[in-house]
């Protein structure tokens, strides 16, 4: 299974919104079609996903957040 298909298939992720986090929408190219939205999700970060590292202005962007 590639990186794209193990976030995309995130098992370890039970919020039922997997879709609004940032392994998911990134692999999806959001960070590429809207930079602006994109950069407004991750600038000034107060959490760090415990499962892919990423970094976030909020938890609800994140499958496993942990505060900073």
């Amino acid at each position: 299974m590639t990186n794209v298909e193990t976030q995309i298939n995130n098992t370890e992720c039970h919020t039922g919104v997997h879709t609004d986090h940032l392994c998911y929408i990134i692999s999806q190219g959001f960070h590429l079609s809207d930079e602006q939205g994109y950069r407004a999700l991750v600038d000034e970060p107060k959490f760090k996903c415990k499962r892919c590292g990423r970094t976030a202005r909020s938890g609800d962007n994140l499958c496993i957040p942990a505060h900073l």
